[in-house]
């Protein structure tokens, strides 16, 4: 009588077949993963972009509606977690070719930039947020509360 014989494992072809399909399969998916990872760095540096800017804008607001400020300021973020390749520039004018009112009305610009280059100073193919408002003189607070009055 002959006994039935059992398998007990794979053969090499189904081995060899099962990896070709996984690694198939495989290989699309850790192309997407790595670019949708690229995709986060890039929205995640934009969104660090974007809210550094409005906190430099509000602050040379504050400055500007309590002293009437007019100076350009700028500078880099090595502070922040050594990020020295942000840059920013605020510009403030109250000039009527930059949008403003001649001591009455102040246009203010502020601009964060990634210094790809290293240079210091933003060029047309790099990144950057750019916010800008304006503020009017207020003659009761330039007068009274910015004095402690």
């Amino acid at each position: 009588m002959h006994s039935k014989r059992f398998r007990s494992g794979q053969s090499l072809m189904e081995v060899i077949a099962a990896s070709t399909i996984i690694a198939t399969a495989l290989v699309p998916a850790l192309r997407m993963m790595r670019d949708s990872l690229e995709v986060s760095r890039g929205v995640e540096e934009a969104d660090l972009m974007a809210t550094l800017c409005v906190d430099k804008l509000e602050e040379h607001l504050n400055k500007v509606a309590g002293t009437w400020d007019k100076t350009t300021a700028s500078g880099n973020y090595a502070a922040l977690e050594g990020r020295s390749y942000l840059k920013f520039q605020v510009t403030k004018s109250d000039a009527v070719v930059d949008g403003g009112i001649t001591d009455r009305l102040m246009a203010i610009t502020a601009v964060v930039w990634n210094d790809a280059n290293g240079n210091g100073s933003l060029d047309t193919n790099e990144k950057k947020v750019t916010f800008a408002t304006k503020v009017s003189k207020f003659v009761s607070y330039n007068n009274y509360e910015a004095k402690g009055l």
